[in-house]
């Protein structure tokens, strides 16, 4: 009797072990997805601008003759950018780019109670960009294109005055390059279609043309910008530059999930 006992606690144990050992046994199937390469990029944000070259300069002196005249007195602003960017090719590497960006440019020299200057930029670019990709939700790009800039300005003294008046610029076109870089991070929603832009672009607004013109007498409203080296400037060509810091956010609309 105790021997047919033990025999089916043997079996019992032996029945309890291999299901136990069945269900640690069992795995779960992880269901993992690939995303396609973007052939389209559209981006916008808000951009964070510094003057550079003959852009840059004080509104402040102290003998007001001096203020613009041989730089704008710019210093920094802010404005917003748009882009479309395509990628033509299997591997998506090439880009080409479109965009549309306006810069607010301004300067009291953190006085507020001295001169200010104040430019508008509105620009159109396009050129090319070169994308690497590193790991999935990161990559790289650097490029290069043709600026259109339609520039205006005006300086605002603290004190106005026949001898120190308020001046306005004409709104005038300049045609420039720009060069670029940045990086991209894609955001781990479940379509892989929204990323993190932060670039920078240095855009010389008026590498290509230029224009002067001597101010008739008392004239002080609609003045030629007077950028280059002929009569009516300080001498010599002004360049004008700007840096431009972009974060903002970029679509990716053709993105394909795919189930491995």
């Amino acid at each position: 009797m105790n021997r047919t006992i033990l025999f089916l606690l043997i079996i019992a144990s032996f029945f309890m072990l291999n299901d136990l050992s069945a269900q640690t046994g069992k795995t779960t199937t992880t269901v993992r997805y690939t995303y396609s390469r973007p052939a389209w990029v559209v981006g916008f944000g808000p951009s964070w601008i510094l003057a550079t070259n003959d852009a840059y300069g004080r509104a402040n002196y102290s003998d007001n003759s001096l203020v613009l005249k041989d730089n704008y007195g710019m210093r920094w602003g802010i404005g917003g950018y748009l882009y479309g960017k395509y990628s033509p090719g299997k591997t998506k590497v090439d880009r080409i780019f479109l965009g549309f960006n306006y810069s607010g440019m301004t300067n009291s020299d953190m006085d507020s109670e001295g001169n200010k200057t104040s430019y508008d930029f509105v620009t159109f670019d396009a050129g090319y960009e070169y994308v690497f990709y590193g790991t999935y939700g990161f990559r790289s790009y650097y490029g290069a294109g043709l600026t259109g800039n339609l520039i205006s300005g005006k300086y605002i003294p603290k004190n106005m005055s026949a001898a120190n008046p308020e001046k306005t610029f004409e709104s005038t076109f300049r045609v420039g390059m720009e060069i670029k870089a940045g990086l991209e991070f894609v955001f781990k929603n479940s379509k892989r279609n929204l990323g993190l832009n932060i670039g920078g672009r240095y855009n010389l607004t008026n590498l290509f043309n230029n224009d002067n013109a001597l101010p008739s007498i008392g004239q002080n409203e609609n003045l030629n910008l007077n950028d280059g080296s002929e009569a009516g400037g300080p001498g010599f060509k002004r360049y004008i530059g700007l840096f431009s810091l972009d974060i903002g956010l970029n679509i990716y609309p053709d993105v394909k999930k795919t189930r491995r």
